[in-house]
């Protein structure tokens, strides 16, 4: 995503310029060694492109993009732990390179120093608006957190209830990404709301997205383990849809399977073939689009700038992301 890099770049560098102290070493070595493994910064990108697009300098942005970047390495830091994951972006997780008190303590502190940086906003943004959407957000990332929890103990969860989870585990953060740029550039109501449900639809796109994905991709490309899921048993999108859609029998077989975790690799591949059988690849597929394709639209009472074709562009790309 060439079209991105002047702001990544510009994000990289105020990453860079971060006074992490030396000392204690256990506190901050973890913080550098999580924001120097990489990652898209799409979220940080989403808070620039918002300030650009109602008509403020990307720069005046740039602490709450960096509080965003630093927030969501947070979570990825306390993810991992609760997923017990040995590896993020393809090095050991903070908790196996240190161990786990290190990686909460880190974690702390980086939810901090994520706050601290909103005081570096200047001083005639609304603080106290700016600081209510970000702390909302990061509320709303702890309840879908939680209900991601509660849906690995229960057979019958509602697509309503998944949408939900998702619009807090992965929209929430991007709602609040754009919803901080627009306040600092001093959007009106209309605007606001609309970057909002633009972060809410690219995330319930893109998860759903990623859901299809772990189906459908290409293994050489994925990065990880084809239908994975469904190994292990996961309440995705495809999954409850399915539930939703068979009959008795299949419902039953469908249920003794997710009992049985991790599944066989005959089970998994019959539970593709239901995917096929009952539509739900290519509904999932169409969902997915349509709610990309609604992001973008939200984008239609924003005046045209460098910005708005920048994010427009940036919805296009993700809609066609094959991993």
């Amino acid at each position: 995503m060439k079209f991105i890099t002047p702001y990544v770049t510009s994000i990289e560098n105020a990453l860079g310029s971060l006074d992490l102290p030396e000392s204690p070493r256990t506190l901050y070595d973890p913080q550098r060694y999580m924001l120097g493994n990489g990652g898209k910064r799409i979220r940080p990108v989403l808070t620039l492109m918002a300030c650009g697009m109602c008509g403020e300098k990307r720069r005046k942005a740039m602490p709450a993009a960096l509080a965003v970047e630093l927030l969501h390495n947070f979570t990825l830091m306390h993810d991992d732990i609760m997923d017990q994951a040995e590896s993020r972006r393809g090095k050991p997780a903070v908790h196996i390179k240190w161990d786990e008190s290190v990686a909460i303590l880190s974690g702390d502190s980086m939810h901090t120093r994520a706050l601290l940086l909103l005081n570096k906003l200047d001083t005639s943004v609304d603080y106290r608006q700016i600081n209510t959407i970000f702390l909302k957000g990061i509320n709303k990332v702890c309840e879908g957190q939680a209900l991601d929890m509660e849906f690995e103990t229960r057979e019958d969860v509602s697509l309503q209830e998944y949408m939900t989870m998702i619009g807090g585990k992965t929209g929430a953060l991007l709602e609040a990404s754009l919803q901080m740029g627009g306040v600092i550039a001093g959007c009106n109501s209309t605007q606001l709301h609309a970057l909002q449900q633009i972060g809410k639809n690219i995330g319930h796109a893109f998860q759903i997205q990623d859901d299809w994905l772990d189906v459908v991709a290409d293994p050489d490309k994925f990065g990880k383990r084809v239908a994975g899921d469904i190994y292990e048993c996961k309440k995705t999108y495809l999954m409850i849809l399915a539930l939703e859609r068979c009959n008795k029998d299949q419902k039953k077989w469908l249920k003794e399977c997710l009992r049985s975790k991790p599944l066989q690799d005959e089970d998994v591949q019959s539970v593709i073939s239901l995917y096929r059988e009952l539509d739900v690849i290519e509904d999932a597929r169409t969902k997915m689009a349509e709610l990309y394709d609604t992001a973008e639209q939200s984008l239609e009472i924003f005046g045209e700038s460098e910005d708005k074709r920048d994010l427009t562009q940036l919805i296009k790309t993700l809609k066609k992301r094959d991993h």
